[in-house]
């Protein structure tokens, strides 16, 4: 691609013109040289497109004046001649306008505008929060994701470059029609003007305006069809995002019939709009169709009323400029409904590309630090009152640089936000924020880094709450863009702790990472964005929770070799965490969060002198003190039997005995966190990992298939069947068999007609008539006739076919149209069932841009384009059959038939050449579609990331050769289809010029007979070119129903069995019998014979290290892995045995990574409306999310300009919101505008509502501060009493005081007892499996008063 079409110079070209003004004005001028260069070239076809009509006129005037006994008359041959020559240049000026509106507009403009939204995407406001819309949908009590402006969320940005680019620049090809149809009726009034005079014209067209108010009326309708369509689509595809996104919570809790439901009822509102909109482009089309008939009507009657009589050749002059003229004006209707779905479109990319960017509030400065600072999470509205929802005030502090600073807090006060301020990513209400400034990425130079300036002191690294993983290897996530320095690296995956996972990886640190680190635990996602930024050249390390999600020896591995260790030590280092104890001995700066302020801030040592650092730690410190005022008063004898390789420090921390103190307990629990060295895996290496070359890695998401050759008969088949099937379409082609026939019959009139009359004249314009040709004629060389009562009665019954032509051709779009839409309904509802149901390995393998691309893309094609391609096959077929009909009746000559067939075999033949490569060039411009949908929508997913890191221009210009990627496909795609038109064309003009000289040739012809086989001629290559052409565009688009199909008749989960009994489970019993689990037939089982038995109401803890198969248990238990060997039976029955939905629905799971839609707080708990609005706030204040007392919010506030009000604003005063207190509170997208630990908070209160007999549990409260999480876990035990509890545990603690430990190893079961017998298990060197757990979690101490303070008061 040139500088003209390339995506990076568009976009720079255009955000250099610095311009103000509409999008509209703004892209033409960027295109007007190429804009202009249409239009004139316009301007030249249509006057082109007038030559064969005079050389037509000529030809038959030439044979007009010869003589039967004449020798052919040089002229006439020379017109012959030129009339196929004419049609050569129509066709050369034809073919160059189109490539010129593809290559020049078309595909610049789309180019354009998607690189415009994507580097808007990167520099718009990270909006986490809700914004709400003009409050005109009212499905919001019962959709969730519908009741707010779906264009703020992640896929109603996709969906601009999805749905409104592709239009937008549609409309640029078709544009410069208005200019030919202009041309064209400017022709035409001034023929008619000269040949019936003003005031019989002025009627007509007095006549035809009487139909604009309908033509008004249904374009209007159109419009705000066509609005309604794209809300539509918009919410269909924010409710698909979400369900694809959230698609294994949907599957855990068997809510796929009821995700349909909503999906299949978002997608009847789009189709409803569609068909609205079908229907009012029937009546536009109507209403064009009938303009150019009143118009002949009209015309005729006044001219006969005015002179009395009026000639026949006056009357079919006439009707055939209108003829023409309506031909032209076909046009009008789809150039509208384009003109207005495009101004749609725009105002949409428009709206997005002024909404609020993020504001550079950072001041550069030498260390970070906030001076009266007053923040909010970013908004896009104008009001304090959005602004001021949450916010954190008076803010007095600085960090100090090269340490290691802490942010504590409640769940939910604020810590995430503190952290989004010094990226500057948060909303600055008031006072100043200083970070030091970065270097440019270009005067960087990464590339020339070496050990000695690796570290930029003012760069800054981030690692999010969420962990943002790119489907890329497991070494580039690392490396982030950054050139390998083996030494660096070795250490970074060693500080991590990754050693032992590479080790575990099928193809080591080459292993291919799906999207959102698919494949990864959730510990494994967030140490691999700790080694992104470790391993980065930063010099400040924001770090969001990282220790929430590891187990706990991990923990204070990261924090004494990664954080405090080498690599970390010399960089400023601000991190976010609730395990406040584990942090303090390494230190310097602490800060504590409480009620929308600073509770606490300054130095360690500063604090602890003053005694805030006991009320820093005061929170944690009571959720322990429970456990340990119950302990026994020494532990030393089982301490001295522990020959665990600990420090002294340690041991001294072992032997301590009881606390009798608070300040004692405060200084022994930092004290606990302290250990210098933790016993360590054997698996970890310090440094000497090797990271040698290995055979290539596997492709853990496989490329996107494409079909070879041409679509299966079985595609055209499955689109029949799902559009009615053979009745449906055979009506369809009655009716427009019956227009043809309507057409034939009107020119069979005419003949009728004419040869009343038996002038040369008259004969004469029948050969004009039967031409859909105009040609030129004057007033003067027309013969008056009288008026006489038989014109009347042909005039009657001629228009009489007119109208019934008009409304036949009306009637058969709509039977299209309604056919189109029925086949589009079907054909989504299968697609979506069998994604929907799609085995878990399927959907974690392709790409969420894969699947969208055909939920929009290839629907868009299903929905508008395909219905309207087959009518046209079957319009030009049909059409092309009745020429040949009406040939072989007035038969001129066998060789016209021969002619006739030899054109359709060279057609046939370049269109067979055409296809073959048309039909790959398009699966291509498919496949290289779906690349742009993922990359936007991972770039979306990790803006704050990749702005922390610098790396927005790496990702603009990444995208930008996506972009060209598609830019190119389409070229490829436009220029086979010029190639074909050219060919088609030139073959048309030497067909009309063979048959023009053999009229010429035979003597014996007369010119009405030469002007219809002339007429048969030009009509019959024009209407074989069109046959062609769009079964070609047939071919294509069923690419697109082929696409959908290939999804459709995925291999889905087993959806029978028997139905469980009604209430099933009873016991919560669970037996695993010697199960053996592969997640594929070809790969090696995971869970390799476990047998184990789970009484009823037992709480078991599941521990073991990563790979150990704890997460294949859970999977085995839902059956998204099918047992190869054993069974697993709950309460007797095999689960292998009932009906998925009956197990998925009757069990619970509580994930680490919360799952939330966007909705409601009550949609969220409650999505089938099971539950009272008390039940709900019951288990909102079981979970500690509300308090006792809570009632529904229903303050407000007025609305005020926000940034001229709020230094006015008394904002220390103000209270931020509890989110939850009302249960209409809005969750946006994913559950944004909520911390993580308040969405698992919210995932507990759900399964409190459920309380089912068997509840898996996989580290539900890790993100939440150690004082509510000991009032969580208080609550389980309380809630959850009367059901089996499996606790997959990252920390001992969490499961130390269960009934049973299952302790699984490389698949097996290692042990399984209660935790004192495991700990009890052997003796002296040799330690039973968990006994070294405990022994190597870095918290052995607190583990073991747990554990045997359990024995002593049993």
């Amino acid at each position: 691609m040139d500088s003209q079409t390339r995506a990076g110079e568009l976009h720079d070209s255009f955000n250099a013109q610095k311009r103000h003004g509409r999008l509209a004005k703004l892209l033409i001028m960027a295109h007007a040289p190429a804009v202009i260069w249409q239009q004139v070239i316009t301007i030249a076809l249509g006057v082109l497109e007038f030559m064969p009509q005079v050389s037509l006129y000529k030809l038959l005037t030439a044979l007009e004046a010869q003589s039967p006994s004449s020798s052919i008359d040089p002229t006439a041959i020379a017109w012959a001649v030129g009339l196929g020559m004419s049609m050569l240049f129509e066709t050369l000026a034809d073919t160059y306008m189109w490539h010129s509106s593809r290559a020049f507009v078309h595909i610049p403009v789309r180019v354009q505008l998607s690189a415009l939204l994507f580097g808007k995407s990167m520099r718009r406001k990270d909006v986490k929060g809700v914004q709400k819309d003009d409050g005109s949908n009212q499905e919001s009590a019962e959709n969730p994701g519908l009741e707010y402006n779906l264009q703020n969320t992640r896929q109603g940005t996709i969906n601009l470059i999805g749905f409104d680019t592709a239009r937008i620049s549609e409309f640029c090809i078709y544009q410069n029609i208005f200019m030919l149809v202009l041309c064209k009726m400017v022709l035409s009034f001034i023929f008619l003007y000269l040949l019936i005079g003003w005031q019989a014209l002025l009627a007509g067209v007095a006549g035809q305006m009487l139909i604009f108010p309908l033509t008004s009326y249904y374009a209007r309708k159109y419009t705000r069809a066509q609005n309604d369509l794209m809300s539509a689509r918009d919410r269909k595809l924010a409710i698909l995002n979400e369900a694809l996104t959230g698609i294994r919570q949907i599957k855990f809790s068997a809510l796929e019939i009821q995700w349909q439901k909503w999906i299949l009822e978002a997608r009847e509102q789009e189709l409803s709009a569609l068909w609205t909109s079908f229907r009012a482009d029937t009546f536009i089309s109507f209403s064009w169709l009938c303009g150019p008939v009143l118009l002949s009507a009209m015309s005729i009657s006044v001219y006969a009323m005015i002179y009395g009589s009026i000639s026949a050749s006056i009357a079919f002059t006439t009707i055939s400029v209108l003829e023409t003229l309506q031909a032209t004006m076909t046009w009008i209707p789809e150039l509208i409904t384009n003109l207005v779905d495009a101004w749609i479109s725009l105002e949409r990319i428009e709206t997005y590309l002024n909404s609020p960017e993020r504001v550079e509030y950072l001041m550069p400065g030498e260390s970070i630090s906030f001076q009266n600072a007053c923040i909010a999470w970013p908004s896009d509205s104008d009001t304090i009152e959005d602004f001021l929802e949450f916010s954190l005030r008076d803010l007095n502090f600085s960090f100090p640089n090269n340490e290691l600073s802490i942010i504590s807090g409640k769940t939910g006060s604020g810590k995430s936000l503190l952290l989004a301020a010094i990226l500057g990513e948060a909303d600055l209400l008031s006072g100043s924020i200083v970070v030091p400034r970065a270097p440019a990425l270009q005067d960087r130079f990464d590339g020339k880094a070496h050990q000695s300036n690796w570290i930029i002191p003012s760069s800054l690294a981030f690692v999010s709450q969420q962990p943002w993983i790119e489907n890329e290897t497991f070494r580039n996530n690392i490396l982030f863009g950054l050139p390998l320095d083996e030494v660096r690296y070795k250490k970074v995956l060693s500080a991590c702790a990754l050693d032992q996972d590479l080790s575990l990886l099928p193809d080591g640190d080459m292993t291919e990472i799906g999207a959102n680190g698919i494949n990864l635990s959730g510990g494994q996602r967030w140490r691999i964005t700790l080694a992104r930024a470790l391993y980065s050249r930063a010099g400040i390390l924001v770090m969001d929770d990282i220790f929430s999600a590891v187990d706990a020896h991990v923990g204070l591995h990261l924090l004494e070799n990664a954080i405090a260790g080498e690599l970390g030590r010399s960089r400023t280092r601000i991190i976010v965490t609730h395990h406040v104890s584990l942090c303090l001995s390494q230190a310097n700066y602490a800060i504590h969060l409480g009620n929308g302020t600073i509770d606490h801030a300054g130095s360690v040592e500063e604090l602890r002198k003053t005694g805030e650092l006991d009320q820093v730690l005061k929170e944690e410190e009571e959720a322990m003190s429970e456990e340990e005022d119950s302990f026994p008063p020494s532990l030393e004898p089982f301490d001295q039997n522990t020959k665990s390789p600990v420090s002294d420090d340690h041991k001294h921390q072992q032997n301590s005995g009881c606390i009798k103190k608070r300040a004692r307990r405060t200084s022994k629990l930092s004290e606990r966190r302290m250990s210098a060295i933790s016993s360590r895996s054997s698996k970890i290496d310090d440094g000497g990992l090797s990271i040698t070359p290995k055979p290539p890695a596997k492709k853990f998401v496989e490329e996107e298939t494409r079909q070879a050759g041409r679509v299966a008969w079985s595609v055209y088949q499955r689109h029949m069947s799902a559009g009615g099937g053979f009745w449906q379409w055979g009506l369809v082609l009655l009716v427009f068999g019956l227009y043809e026939a309507g057409l034939l019959g009107q020119y069979y009139w005419l003949v009728i007609w004419t040869q009343s009359y038996q002038t040369k004249a008259q004969l004469l314009q029948l050969a004009s008539k039967i031409s859909n040709y105009q040609m030129i004629t004057f007033p003067s060389s027309i013969v008056a006739v009288s008026m006489d009562s038989d014109l009347i009665f042909y005039l009657s019954v001629y228009f009489g076919i007119a109208m019934l032509l008009c409304i036949g051709g009306a009637l058969r779009y709509f039977l299209v149209f309604r056919v189109s839409i029925n086949a589009s309904r079907k054909l989504f509802r299968d697609f979506t069932y069998a994604v929907l149901r799609a085995p878990m390995r399927w959907l974690d393998t392709v790409p969420l841009g894969r699947i969208l691309n055909r939920f929009t893309s290839d629907f868009n094609v299903v929905d508008s384009e395909m219905g309207l391609a087959v009518a046209m096959v079957f319009n030009f077929s049909l059409r092309v059959l009745g020429i040949t009909i009406a040939g072989r009746v007035l038969i001129v000559s066998p060789y016209t038939i021969a002619f006739a067939v030899i054109l359709i075999g060279i057609n046939s033949r370049y269109a067979i050449y055409f296809l073959k490569g048309a039909r790959e060039t398009k699966r291509l411009e498919s496949v290289t579609k779906s690349p742009v949908f993922d990359l936007f929508g991972t770039a979306l997913a990790g803006v704050s990331t990749i702005r922390a890191f610098g790396k927005t221009e790496v990702y603009i210009n990444r995208m930008f050769e996506k972009i060209d990627d598609y830019g190119r496909s389409l070229w490829y795609m436009w220029l086979f289809n010029q190639w074909l038109v050219f060919r088609l064309g030139i073959l048309g003009a030497t067909f009309t010029m063979a048959i023009a000289l053999l009229v010429v040739s035979m003597k014996d012809i007369g010119a009405p007979l030469a002007g219809f086989a002339l007429t048969f001629t030009l009509q019959y290559s024009v209407s074989v070119m069109w046959v062609l052409r769009q079964y070609a565009t047939v071919e294509l688009g069923m690419n697109a129903t082929e696409r959908i199909i290939e999804y459709s008749e995925l291999t889905i989960e087993e959806q029978g069995g028997a139905d469980a009994p009604a209430a099933w489970p009873t016991e919560g019993v669970l037996e695993v019998t010697n199960l053996v689990i592969s997640y594929a037939p070809d790969l090696p089982p995971v869970l390799k014979g476990l047998t184990f038995r789970v009484n009823g109401n037992e709480r078991i803890g599941v521990v073991g290290r990563t790979g150990a198969g704890k997460s294949s248990l859970t999977l085995a238990l839902f059956r998204f892995l099918e047992a190869r060997e054993g069974s697993i039976l709950i309460d007797g029955i095999d689960i292998s045995k009932i009906k998925l939905k009956d197990l998925r629905s009757r069990l619970a799971i509580i994930p680490q990574d919360p799952v939330l839609f966007s909705g409601t707080v009550r949609s969220n708990l409650d999505p089938f409306d099971e539950h009272t609005d008390g039940e709900l706030r019951e288990a909102l204040q079981r979970v500690h999310l509300i308090p006792p007392s809570a009632s529904p919010s229903t303050s407000a506030s007025s609305p005020t300009s926000v940034r001229s009000a709020i230094a006015q604003t008394t904002v220390p005063q103000q209270h931020n919101i509890n989110p939850f207190a009302s249960l209409q509170a809005p969750i946006s997208e994913g559950g944004q505008n909520l911390s993580q630990g308040q969405r698992q908070l919210l995932c507990l209160a759900r399964a409190i509502l459920s309380r089912p007999k068997l509840l898996v549990l996989d580290e539900a409260t890790s993100a939440v501060d150690k004082a509510t999480d000991e009032l969580i876990q208080h609550s389980i035990r309380e809630e959850f009493q009367n059901s089996t509890m499996i606790v997959i545990a990252h920390r001992l603690s969490t499961v130390a005081d269960f009934d049973r430990i299952l302790v699984l190893a490389e698949g097996k079961v290692v042990e399984f007892g209660k935790p004192i017998e495991l700990m009890l298990k052997g003796g002296g060197e040799q330690k039973g499996a968990f006994a070294e757990l405990v022994e190597k979690s870095g918290e052995e101490s607190l583990l073991k008063r747990v554990i045997f303070g359990e024995r002593e008061r049993g």
